[in-house]
């Protein structure tokens, strides 16, 4: 979600996020896609998927930030 959202290059800032846990998971690698829903000049929002090393959905987030004119210092 952050990187995500901070991909522009100006400062984003989460205002509100969703988390939905679907799955137990165990020890072992997670994996997270994030895909920009809608932007505009002042807010953004993201769907994000995360599964598990079997291709199964785990959980599922909604995320919206605030987007600064502010240019991020890489």
């Amino acid at each position: 979600f952050a990187v995500a959202s901070n991909s522009h290059g100006t400062v984003a800032m989460g205002i509100n996020v969703s988390i939905s846990y679907l799955k137990a998971v165990k020890a072992g690698p997670l994996f997270a896609e994030a895909k920009e829903v809608s932007i505009n000049p002042k807010l953004a929002t993201y769907d994000i998927k995360v599964i598990d090393d079997g291709n199964n959905l785990v959980a599922t987030f909604q995320g919206m930030v605030y987007r600064k004119k502010e240019a991020l210092d890489i």
